[in-house]
């Protein structure tokens, strides 16, 4: 038999699957080296036949099976992209690698993608086009690589790009593969919505400083009303009782030195003089020694109330006349030296003064009235410092406008005070330590001058307060 046809039969018919008794019988005759009948070898030659019909019916309906698949995912990719193209975003298809393998037209014209890219792209070419529009590429990155770790995530950001557009992208979970796609991501070119929005933010920022500085105006209006008529109606009074008693004081003194003379002279008297009996009698009913130290105490603490009801008036008239005095050229670093030289003796040595004062400059106020601002920023600095700490005061130019910067290491303002510092009487001093004019004094000189005062803090870390004031005013030449 040739041998061929017996390799062919044991090919067709492979030991290791398992061979029908008749083709493991005729082969085993061949290896004994005997002869195989003709109706064996026949069989044998059927049998081999009816295998390869069989390996290729099934190759046959494998191939065809493929070839079906691949016309479904055909189908499934142009479905694909007929749905990408009629989408107004951009889009991104992403495998399950993580690499591009679709993208549409749109996002071509959104990220400006070059000719070249889209005949031969490849995943790092289109990323590298998309990335170079960014004015952020490696946040975009970061976010990206988040996103596809996260397969159940939802995503939405917005991307500004190098020639601020503003873009939006977002993401939807996936909840399975589908053509090989295992996220989409989409980008919208939101520019003219971020910008109105930004506008409108920026409308009502304004409106509510606005009416806030038409607040403070309506408070300002009432105070210089009521400082007017406060100013004239108590300082007179306050006058008289502060002189009465700084006389009192004196009288209070002498009367208690011829006290002192009559108690010396006593020491002279018999032991047993009923004057005596008489003087020691009267001065127990009248706690003589307490009265003494007492009296004094009250005079003193009658004198500081009215010095500070003095105070207080001056600062009523300050802010009662800073509109009807006079405007003139001053230099803002002396008028700086002098307002701290003022309360330099309340800093003492424990509190460094650091001024950092810009270019010499001049501006257009009403010296002794803006003087008194500075005097009242810095008091608050140094009175916001416990213990050990520093002051500081920056100066500069900023277009037709002078700022000064005071800056303290103090205990701060706390968030919920922050927005009434200015208002009339506001303190967080104890009773009697403050009168909470200060600050509201300070904020309607500085918008007498058309500037603008603000306050930055941080409680435990210190506050800063800013004030702009125009280089000319109106009233000077």
């Amino acid at each position: 038999m040739d041998e061929r046809i017996r390799k062919l039969i044991e090919q067709s018919f492979p030991a290791a699957a398992g061979r029908p008794p008749a083709v493991a019988d005729g082969l085993a005759q061949l290896e004994q080296g005997g002869a195989m009948a003709g109706e064996t070898l026949a069989a044998l030659l059927a049998l081999t036949l009816e295998r390869h019909q069989a390996v290729v019916a099934e190759s046959a309906r494998q191939a065809a099976e493929r070839l079906e698949s691949e016309a479904q995912t055909e189908n499934l990719l142009q479905l694909l992209g007929t749905i990408l193209e009629s989408s107004d975003e951009g889009i991104l298809a992403l495998d399950v690698d993580d690499r591009i393998i679709r993208f549409n037209s749109r996002l071509v014209s959104l990220f400006r993608i070059p000719d070249e890219v889209i005949a031969f792209w490849r995943h790092e070419e289109v990323m590298a086009a998309l990335l170079a529009q960014l004015a952020e590429p490696q946040a975009f990155c970061d976010s990206l690589a988040r996103l596809c770790n996260a397969p159940d995530a939802t995503w939405r950001e917005t991307l500004e790009c190098l020639d601020g557009r503003v873009i939006e992208w977002r993401s939807q979970p996936q909840p399975a593969v589908w053509a090989g796609v295992k996220r989409v991501v989409s980008f919208l070119d939101v520019s003219e919505r971020f910008h109105s929005e930004t506008h409108r933010r920026l409308l009502e920022r304004k409106l509510d400083e606005t009416q806030g500085r038409l607040l403070q105006a309506e408070k300002l209006a009432a105070i210089f009303q009521l400082s007017a008529g406060l100013a004239h109606e108590i300082s007179n009074p306050i006058g008289f009782v502060q002189s009465n008693l700084e006389i009192l004081r004196r009288y209070i003194d002498g009367m208690l030195g011829l006290l002192d003379l009559h108690q010396r002279s006593e020491r002279e008297l018999p032991a047993a003089s009923p004057a005596l009996a008489e003087i020691a009698a009267a001065r127990q009913a009248l706690d003589f020694d307490f009265l003494r130290e007492d009296v004094v105490d009250l005079l003193d603490e009658s004198l500081k109330g009215t010095r500070r009801l003095a105070t207080m008036v001056a600062s009523l008239r300050v802010l009662a006349h800073a509109q009807d005095s006079g405007v003139s050229r001053v230099d803002l670093q002396s008028m700086l030296e002098s307002a701290w030289a003022r309360i330099s003796p309340l800093a003492g040595e424990r509190i460094r003064f650091l001024p950092a004062y810009g270019d010499a400059l001049e501006l257009d106020c009403r010296p002794s009235e803006l003087g008194e601002v500075f005097k009242n920023l810095l008091t608050n600095a140094v009175e916001a410092i416990d213990g050990g700490g520093s002051v500081g005061i920056r100066t500069g130019v900023g277009g037709n406008e002078a700022w000064v910067d005071i800056v303290d290491t103090g205990r701060g303002i706390a968030p919920e005070n922050q927005s009434r510092i200015f208002d009339p009487f506001f303190t967080t001093k104890p009773p009697g330590a403050g009168m909470g004019l200060g600050l509201s004094v300070a904020y309607a000189i500085v918008s007498i001058h058309g500037g603008t005062i603000s306050a930055f803090s941080q409680p435990g870390k210190g506050s800063r307060f800013r004030v702009t004031l125009p280089l000319r005013q109106p009233a000077v030449g």
